[in-house]
């Protein structure tokens, strides 16, 4: 059993793992601040813990009661959660600052694949909703990347209405000003280390197509997954948007671990 639970996590563990090495690899390169490559380094370990050992529901009850308190987790955070400039994307844990879509949404698209249509189309639909809240534009492009493989797998009537939502929020989103300044380091390490060394911003590029290990088992919760964190990584060649996985940030490789976690509770 525990041989099978290893091999099934390898590929899988493998796109989080290879990004993840090298964006700390080219963060210590270049000087980026020591604590950087320490915590995204410090959040790999963790998350592959998360991925072998945090037991999470396998019955739908369960499940559908975690993902309802993801989104209700979204929500709160457009609220109440860490303000910059207007904009609350973040929750506080202890002087770390975590994305709060990047940690729960992944996790949050896997549970969604296993639910009802219905329930699964609420969730969804709400967390775009949340996206859009706070804002958070690749959050927001990256669920709904998701979301298109979800009514792809489900072709019923509440897929379809939270493909609409999905549409409508990605145009919605575009409207909401975002006043964040990049910060290096984080958005647009690709692009940094492709003037800087093409040799190794071309390894950057290659790392962030690494989620599409995910689709090698053809484990059909996987392929959401995959979308999600591809777009999401895509996002940093087209905008300031974070480089997920990549660039200093411990939420995506979190929330990347419980998803995986996710992925073995079958």
């Amino acid at each position: 059993m525990a041989n099978r639970t290893i091999n099934q996590l390898r590929a899988p563990s493998a796109a989080l793992v290879l990004p993840v090495l090298a964006g700390i690899a080219w963060m210590a390169w270049v000087g980026a601040p020591t604590a950087w490559p320490a915590i995204n380094a410090a959040a790999l370990l963790v998350a592959l813990a998360c991925a072998r050992w945090v037991p999470l529901p396998r019955k739908q009850s369960g499940q559908l009661f975690l993902a309802g308190a993801l989104v209700a987790l979204m929500a709160l955070t457009a609220l109440a959660g860490v303000e910059l400039d207007g904009v609350r994307r973040w929750i506080a844990l202890g002087p770390v600052r975590l994305h709060t879509g990047y940690l729960v949404l992944p996790l949050l698209v896997v549970l969604t694949s296993r639910l009802p249509s219905r329930p699964a189309g609420l969730l969804l639909g709400a967390a775009l909703l949340a996206t859009l809240a706070q804002p958070d534009r690749a959050a927001c492009y990256a669920l709904a990347a998701a979301v298109c493989i979800h009514a792809l797998h489900r072709r019923d009537w509440p897929a379809i209405g939270a493909l609409v939502v999905a549409i409508a929020s990605c145009i919605a989103v575009l409207t909401r000003a975002d006043p964040l300044q990049p910060v290096r380091f984080v958005e647009g390490l690709q692009a940094d280390a492709l003037a800087a060394n093409p040799l190794f911003g071309a390894l950057l590029t290659l790392a962030t197509l690494a989620p599409l290990a995910l689709l090698r088992g053809g484990d059909r919760p996987a392929q959401p997954l995959a979308a999600f964190l591809l777009i999401a990584g895509l996002c940093a060649f087209a905008g300031p948007y974070p480089s997920i996985l990549i660039g200093y940030g411990a939420a995506p490789i979190l929330g990347f671990g419980l998803a995986l976690a996710a992925l073995r509770a079958r």
